[in-house]
């Protein structure tokens, strides 16, 4: 093969590939960090999204899901036995690399978007989501079960099919609510385009969850001077309990 049908094939394998690639995503978070405070009692973090189609005459129809993780963690359920008339902990779960906090949206019922097999390839959902901590999502696993409720019940696990919104063919948005007990650190949102069952796209984006005013010094403190916020906390007991003596004492 010459050179000039070499440089032929290859031009005509860009352009085939670049006419077949995937759908783009445009994501922006607002806001990109939440601020939290001693008053502090709940905020929204708000997904917006546009599709960036490939050179296609017909146009398409999408559904997305959308990932909202929280800091990792590892997590330990127990269970309750009654022993001697006392209630003791017997049996016990441990669930590695949690998500502290895991909401997912969608533009429709997930069993109508995908197949159970792509959710779970996909991490799409709360129990597919969870399936790395070493849990089968098709389980009915009481410590599984337990544990999904304890955390929905606190406001950290939600699921809300029907909850990405379509402004147009190709925009959307949808809307992440944090409870006041919401983790802090940094927060990774995965959105996941689909077209007939199929993945065609995916995008990353992130935002933070960070203290603020006096919480934050008292964090940093205890984090960073460890040794001087200890004797600082010593001084102040011993300094308020001889305050004490002195007021409330007897003539």
């Amino acid at each position: 093969m010459t050179s000039l049908a070499r440089l032929c094939a290859f031009v005509a394998f860009l352009a085939l590939s670049l006419s077949a690639r995937s759908e783009e995503l445009v994501v922006t978070v607002a806001p990109s960090q939440i601020a939290v405070s001693s008053s502090y009692s709940g905020g929204t973090v708000v997904v917006f999204g546009a599709i960036v189609q490939p050179n296609t005459v017909q146009p398409r129809n999408y559904d997305v899901a959308v990932i909202v993780m929280g800091p990792r963690q590892t997590v330990v359920a127990r269970r309750k036995g009654r022993m001697v008339g006392v209630w003791i902990n017997q049996e016990s779960r441990t669930f590695y690399n949690v998500p502290s906090f895991l909401g997912v949206r969608a533009s429709r019922p997930l069993s109508e978007i995908a197949s159970a097999d792509i959710l779970r390839r996909q991490g799409i959902g709360l129990k597919n989501v969870l399936f790395d901590a070493g849990v089968s999502p098709h389980s009915d696993d009481p410590f599984l079960v337990n544990f999904i409720d304890i955390r929905r019940q606190q406001g950290l696990f939600d699921e809300r099919p029907g909850g990405v919104t379509f402004l147009s063919r190709t925009a959307f948005r949808t809307e992440i609510s944090l409870p006041d007990n919401v983790p802090i650190g940094d927060y990774q949102v995965d959105l996941k385009l689909f077209q007939n069952g199929e993945m065609v796209g995916e995008s990353l984006a992130s935002f933070a969850v960070a203290k603020i005013g006096v919480e934050d010094l008292v964090v940093n403190a205890a984090t960073s001077h460890s040794l001087l916020y200890g004797l600082t906390v010593v001084s102040m007991a011993l300094f308020t309990g001889w305050l004490a003596s002195i007021v409330f004492r007897r003539d």
